[in-house]
């Protein structure tokens, strides 16, 4: 292979690294992992559903009392 061939090959695959490489790190700020969703790892959304099961609960004894 002739140096200017060997050369262009050699610069356009450092490019091409540099770009994926900088491609791969901005897709992960962009696209982030869906495993760790900021409301599912909160404890206030934990703390909601709780909270929302314990109204529905004293909204059911309530009904049961009335009933009676």
């Amino acid at each position: 292979m002739r140096a200017v061939t060997r050369n262009k090959v050699v610069n356009n695959l450092y490019f091409s690294t540099f770009l994926i490489a900088f491609a791969s790190v901005a897709i992960g700020s962009v696209l982030p992992c869906p495993a760790h969703s900021v409301d599912s790892d909160s404890p206030a959304a934990e703390q909601h559903k709780l909270q929302m099961a314990h109204e529905q609960e004293i909204k059911r004894k309530d009904a049961l009392k009335k009933e009676i």
